[in-house]
């Protein structure tokens, strides 16, 4: 366990965008200070954020409030932390200065599920089905993120960590093959690029195959790129 001279408190970056007039909840605490709210209530229990008010939250059991004043006080007071590792949660520790591989890896993971709960609500379950549904229906993918108002960033950006959702969209997406997953040039550089012009014209396509390939196709390019 370790004493470090008195620093900054964690809301003391955020000042700026702290209304004075507002009550927050912990929640909304929690996304001011980019944190999980898991991380903003151990601060609460910590002592790290005193003042707060309990009101009776609608799903049962009680909830942290703070008046925007409030938050602007704590957010000039310097704070003074040990980094006591069997009291204080290592996300929390991390956000005063604790740089320890159990701190960072803790800082990463909490990260992590902030970024994918803002993704869930940005793209929630609902849409995700009717997304893959579009596509089924040899939707093209942009035109289909774009009817359920999402982007395509926001669609394989979800793919990379969404094993479930890629293999949805995967499947779905060889409704959109232009010749036939039987075909030979199917998930070849001719079959992805087209042939717009010439005696039998056809159109890039985007079905599972070719896009398979592009993938292949992207990360070599990129282990090319790296040993330069």
């Amino acid at each position: 366990m370790s004493r470090t001279p008195a620093q900054p408190h964690p809301l003391a970056e955020y000042a700026e965008r702290i209304d004075a007039a507002k009550v927050y909840t912990l929640r909304q605490l929690a996304e001011l200070m980019e944190l999980a709210p898991s991380s903003v209530s151990g601060m609460a229990r910590y002592g790290w954020l005193p003042g707060s008010r309990m009101k009776p939250h609608r799903r049962g059991g009680r909830a942290y409030t703070w008046t925007g004043k409030q938050l602007l006080r704590l957010a000039a007071r310097p704070i003074r932390v040990q980094y006591d590792h069997e009291r204080y949660a290592p996300s929390t520790l991390y956000r005063v200065g604790c740089r320890c591989p159990a701190c960072v890896r803790a800082h990463s993971a909490d990260s992590q599920e902030r970024k994918r709960a803002l993704a869930d609500e940005a793209f929630p379950a609902e849409e995700r089905a009717r997304l893959v549904a579009l596509v089924v229906d040899a939707t093209p993918v942009a035109e289909a993120a774009a009817e359920v108002g999402v982007t395509v960033g926001q669609v394989y950006g979800r793919a990379t960590w969404d094993a479930a959702f890629a293999e949805e969209i995967d499947e779905a997406a060889w409704s959109l093959c232009v010749l036939g997953q039987t075909d030979p040039a199917c998930g070849t550089p001719s079959g992805y690029r087209g042939n717009p012009r010439g005696q039998s014209p056809r159109p890039a396509c985007r079905g599972t195959g070719c896009r398979e390939w592009r993938r292949s196709q992207s990360q070599v390019e990129r282990a090319e790129a790296a040993a330069v």
